[in-house]
């Protein structure tokens, strides 16, 4: 009697494999997205978000372990996608205050105009810190403090506690999608560029006299 013998796995099965698990994980995020803006933060569930994609609560488990976990996988998305907008201005030659100025504009257009981004920044007010969004939020930060420490030695920005103001400027930035309107007065570019001239205000070196 010949015993039946699994069929190995080979990298290109285990690639499949990662870009199925992949995929899947892409498609509960936009429907945790979903969810997250129906239902608010508190009142979410991981049932409620299985539903929206025909898993049970046990086997989404294999995707995500929890609720907080997949918020993280929604701020990931949005830090992604502010990193894609930025990489290229930011390498080129421009001086601090553009950099700041690009950086404020990008992060403010993709929060308000991408659901992903809306949710993203009711997350980031909420507090919730999952080790799935540490290191690119670290990264994103630090993209910023590198923004603020160049414009400082520079002497194109003042002296100043750089965390405090990482955590000001983003604080900021985040709060714009809860208050701004599509219908009203200032369109999303304006809106934009008003925040953004304060913040870079708030930071510009004060000239003598």
């Amino acid at each position: 009697m010949t015993e039946s013998a699994a069929a190995p796995v080979t990298a290109d099965s285990e690639q499949r494999r990662v870009r199925r698990r992949q995929s899947r994980r892409e498609l509960i995020v936009l429907a945790a997205v979903e969810v997250f803006r129906e239902m608010g933060l508190e009142k979410a569930t991981l049932e409620a978000v299985g539903e929206r994609v025909g898993l049970s609560k046990a086997s989404l488990y294999y995707y995500v372990r929890s609720k907080e976990e997949l918020l993280g996988h929604v701020v990931v998305e949005v830090v992604r996608a502010q990193e894609e907008a930025l990489s290229e201005l930011l390498r080129s030659s421009i001086g601090p205050e553009e950099r700041l100025r690009a950086f404020c504009q990008s992060h403010v257009r993709i929060i308000c105009t991408d659901p992903v981004g809306a949710v993203s920044a009711r997350v980031a007010l909420s507090g919730i810190r999952d080790d799935v969004v540490r290191r690119p939020l670290h990264e994103y930060m630090a993209r910023l403090e590198t923004i603020l420490r160049e414009g400082m030695e520079a002497g194109v920005f003042r002296d100043m506690d750089l965390r405090i103001a990482q955590h000001s400027i983003i604080g900021t930035l985040n709060a714009v999608p809860l208050w701004f309107s599509p219908e009203g007065r200032l369109s999303l570019d304006q809106v934009a560029a008003e925040v953004t001239g304060l913040l870079v205000d708030g930071v510009r070196a004060r000239r003598p006299g």
